[in-house]
């Protein structure tokens, strides 16, 4: 105990005599036993020193929490394919042309149909109110909106089936008003071109007489036009020129797809 009085002594004259750093030096034993201390406590399990407040030590990383794992984003479900928008048909004009619910008239793209006293015009409006009158249908935009007349010019698909294109295949409607024509190219005119060159039209060439058949009248020409023999007997595509078109009930049982054309 003596000796670190004289110790003390000896440092507190010096300091005295010579300035702050000596003391410095001279509290340097305490500084190291401070020291010491410390990296003993730290040693210990848990490597905290009693006093340190529970700081991570330096270069230790933070643990991420639970938002910061991968894989734990949501993946976003995909939207539910919208189904394709309809509209009505309430009325047909024409061969092609039609009068939809909302008010709109549209003008089927690509394709020309006799107009009313022209030879074919009731043929071809019979078939495409068939097809498409008092049901829903997608209309298709085109290279054009409109024409002069404001109506809509659309493809008229119903289900899969393009309205114009069967008129044109069944020989009630040609391809027209197209890029040949001055007009722009509309998406489908090369099919509709093809389509029209492989089914040449019905014209309005006379029907010739139906010939009497074996215990039938041969009379009547039973809701087909041209006139087929009154049922029975019955009748077979295979013998007569088609297309036919149906107008009435079909007792022959000749339009198989239901299309109001029969013998295709």
């Amino acid at each position: 105990m003596g000796a670190l009085r004289s110790v003390g002594s000896l440092c507190l004259v010096l300091a005295l005599g010579l300035g702050v750093p000596l003391l410095s030096s001279c509290d340097g034993t305490a500084h190291s036993d401070d020291a010491r201390a410390r990296h003993h406590q730290e040693d210990r399990p848990g490597g905290k020193a009693h006093g340190s407040g529970g700081s991570h030590k330096p270069g230790k990383p933070h643990k991420p929490g639970h938002a910061g794992k991968p894989g734990h984003h949501a993946t976003p479900r995909p939207a539910p394919a919208s189904a394709p928008r309809t509209w009505l048909v309430t009325h047909v004009v024409d061969g092609d042309t039609v009068d939809l619910a909302n008010g709109e008239t549209v003008r089927l793209v690509g394709i020309d149909t006799p107009e009313v006293g022209e030879c074919g015009y009731e043929r071809a409006k019979v078939a495409l109110v068939r097809l498409v009158e008092g049901k829903r249908v997608r209309l298709v935009r085109s290279d054009e909106d409109r024409d002069v007349y404001g109506r809509l010019l659309r493809y008229v698909d119903i289900g899969e089936v393009d309205a114009g294109l069967r008129l044109i295949r069944s020989g009630l409607a040609i391809a027209r008003y197209d890029s040949r024509d001055g007009y722009g190219r509309h998406p489908r005119e090369a099919t509709y071109v093809a389509a029209d060159r492989a089914n040449p039209d019905l014209g309005c060439a006379p029907a010739s007489k139906p010939k009497p058949f074996a215990g039938g009248t041969g009379a009547g020409c039973s809701g087909y036009s041209p006139c087929l023999p009154a049922y029975p007997p019955d009748l077979d595509c295979p013998g007569l020129d088609g297309p036919i078109l149906v107008t009435g009930s079909d007792p022959h049982g000749l339009d198989g797809d239901g299309d109001g054309i029969a013998c295709e």
